[in-house]
């Protein structure tokens, strides 16, 4: 075992580098501190291709033929996602301890936050909107971090903001960033948190077991890794009320001489009676092909000029367990069938309506794993855990009642724990 000893000493150890992470490491590094991010995955550039998006990706199995994806490079998920980026629910978090109303300003003023205008809608979401909105659903646009100025021609895979943007920036101010580093547990004394131990992976088996410290450790692995972490570390309450899912799934129909191009996905959706979100689902080209393949829809998969798709997802409660062997599982309830149900035919509507036919509903998923800690009962109001200098940030702290897209609230998120922990460091 090697270790990094005291003169390799860190103010923050930041583990993760998706849109929380990447967010604390940048704003500690530029007051100064000395910081380490820790990211499973490697650090080579990203590209769009079939081969490339795939090699990054992980599926994790959260119950019966459910199972949630994530991607292990730098930026973590944000890598692949689709840029919606809803306002975080102010009001919520305020309740919880979290007043995030400043750096939702700040992040606003930062970052390419806004509607898409109509002249970057794609084809296919235009056709959706007009549909939706012929039938009286209450579509309505959705937030992007899309940099409009990237944008000359239309879809740019380029012009999608990631948490990649931000970890670059923490390493110019000073941070060190290691790749291929999975962390084991963090090193606790006496009830404090020292350091972590993690496996600096050199090949496909090779690989060397390291320590490194810090004053303190910030958990920004993911919905399902930092529980994980805290159970190898000794904290067993984490997941106690179990977690949530918000399952999800798209119809597709195609649509005889549609020539449409590549489009942002997400641009728009309409939410029915509070817990059903029915929006736009036509992905760009390369995920829609790798969506398609996965699905085992051969044809369909070269079809994506043709098809126009339509998302569902669901809000449904905590439940479910995190097991000894650290597995995830959990049972959907009749409600939440109905709500999907419900979504289902309202999605096969639009399509119907915009000219599809054809249609195909695709395999049940899980949209984001979250509400395994939980804020006033396993944190207090600077993200701390029962264990003193040991912080969580990261998609796993977002409550079951919240059904935006998560990004911009793990951004705020970021920016308050760092400004909660950068006058003690």
């Amino acid at each position: 075992m090697t270790a990094l000893h005291s003169e390799h000493e860190f103010d923050a150890i930041v583990v993760g580098s998706g849109p929380a992470g990447a967010t604390v490491a940048r704003e500690l590094s530029k007051k100064k501190k000395r910081v380490l991010i820790l990211e499973r995955g490697g650090n080579e550039p990203l590209k769009e291709g079939l081969l490339a998006t795939a090699s990054i990706l992980n599926t994790v199995p959260v119950g019966e033929k459910l199972a949630t994806t994530r991607a292990f490079t730098t930026g973590g998920t944000s890598s692949v996602y689709f840029g919606v980026a809803n306002d975080p629910p102010l009001e919520l978090f305020r309740s919880l301890g979290a007043d995030l109303s400043a750096y939702l300003d700040e992040a606003r003023k930062e970052l390419p936050l806004a509607v898409l205008p109509d002249n970057l809608l794609g084809a296919q979401a235009v056709r959706v909107r007009d549909s939706a909105m012929k039938l009286g659903l209450p579509w309505v646009k959705n937030q992007m971090l899309i940099d409009q100025a990237k944008c000359s021609s239309g879809y740019a895979a380029a012009a999608k903001w990631n948490a990649r943007r931000y970890v670059n920036e923490a390493v110019e101010a000073g941070a060190a960033l290691i790749s291929r580093a999975a962390v084991l547990k963090v090193l606790i004394d006496r009830n404090r948190a020292i350091g972590v131990e993690y496996k600096l992976h050199k090949g496909k088996k090779d690989y060397e077991v390291r320590q490194a410290f810090g004053t303190r450790v910030i958990l920004s692995a993911g919905g399902t890794a930092s529980a994980l972490i805290l159970r190898e570390s000794g904290m067993r309450n984490v997941a106690k009320d179990g977690f949530y899912i918000h399952p999800c799934f798209a119809v597709f129909g195609i649509v005889p001489g549609l020539k449409a191009g590549p489009n942002f996905v997400g641009s728009a959706e309409a939410r029915i009676d509070g817990n059903i979100n029915i929006g736009d689902g036509n992905f760009d080209r390369v995920f829609y092909r790798m969506f398609m393949l996965g699905e085992g829809k051969i044809i369909r998969a070269f079809r994506h000029a043709r098809s126009i798709g339509v998302g569902v997802m669901v809000k449904e409660s905590l439940g479910g367990e995190l097991r000894e062997d650290g597995s995830f599982h959990k049972q959907l309830k009749d409600e939440d069938f109905y709500k999907l149900e419900k979504g289902a035919e309202l999605a096969r509507q639009i399509i119907v309506n915009a000219g599809g036919r054809n249609l195909y509903r695709s395999s049940l998923t899980a949209s984001h794993l979250g509400g395994l800690i939980q804020m006033k009962s396993h944190l207090d109001d600077s993200l701390q855990t029962e264990c003193s200098n040991l912080h969580v940030c990261d998609g796993s702290v977002v409550p079951e009642t919240v059904m935006e897209a998560p990004s911009l609230t793990l951004i705020c998120l970021g920016k308050y724990l760092a400004n909660r922990l950068a006058p003690a460091l």
